[in-house]
């Protein structure tokens, strides 16, 4: 009887700091004048453009796992946004959750067709990632992102595995142009010592931290004059 007697008075004493602490929880979280910055807050939707964290890439996976929730984080980074109908081909072909983009966050990109998950993952890269590169090695901004398309009903090339590209879940992209009229291209740039090169193996490892599968020059010849990234099941930065 004292054991329990014991047990009951140390459980007691704990409701009142867990009733307290569950509010300060509360409070911290759900008050309008919270002080905790929405990019660490966990109830708040994703902000493309706010500073990285630690649960960054958990609200990126929660909203790219909703459509409507994809397509309005997509809308504050790369407005203008165009939400498309899905484009179905068969069961092996097709794009869903479909968006049309022209814009990321401040360079232009010829007009794209791609899945919302795949967009949003693009315009995070060239803000987040490409962007601070290139200010760092190159000492501008970049100002357009070349790209080779997002869908394409095709197998892998030697194989017949559908490719990503067949779901419109992978993006290839060749090149950059600089504000300041640099043009960048893997084609022509990838070899070399000097900030160029630099600039495109950084801009490669940085899309490795957005997309599962990142595929450049060094891979093999079929990559020479690419970046492909896709969200497929296998995973690697080469």
């Amino acid at each position: 009887m004292q054991r329990r007697n014991r047990i009951g008075w140390w459980l007691g004493g704990l409701f009142l700091p867990m009733v307290a602490l569950a509010f300060a929880v509360t409070t911290l979280l759900y008050h309008p004048q919270t002080p905790l910055p929405p990019e660490w807050n966990p109830t708040r939707p994703l902000d493309p453009k706010a500073p990285l964290t630690r649960i960054t890439q958990w609200k990126l996976a929660r909203a790219v796992a909703d459509p409507q929730l994809c397509t309005a984080a997509l809308g504050r980074i790369a407005a203008p946004v165009v939400a498309l109908p899905p484009q179905e081909k068969d069961n092996q072909c097709h794009i869903r959750n479909r968006v049309q983009l022209s814009d990321l966050a401040t360079a232009r990109v010829a007009t794209l067709e791609t899945r919302c998950d795949i967009a949003l993952r693009f315009a995070m890269w060239e803000h987040h990632g490409l962007q601070p590169v290139a200010q760092s090695l190159l000492g501008a901004r970049i100002s357009r992102v070349h790209h080779f398309g997002s869908y394409s009903c095709r197998t892998i090339a030697g194989s017949s595995r559908m490719s990503q590209h067949a779901t419109a879940n992978a993006l290839d992209v060749s090149g950059f142009d600089l504000a300041d009229g640099q043009q960048i291209r893997l084609r022509n740039d990838w070899q070399g010592t000097g900030n160029t090169a630099k600039f495109l193996r950084a801009a490669r490892d940085s899309a490795c931290e957005w997309f599962r599968m990142v595929l450049s020059p060094d891979y093999n010849a079929a990559h020479h004059d690419h970046f492909h990234m896709d969200q497929g099941r296998w995973s690697g930065c080469r």
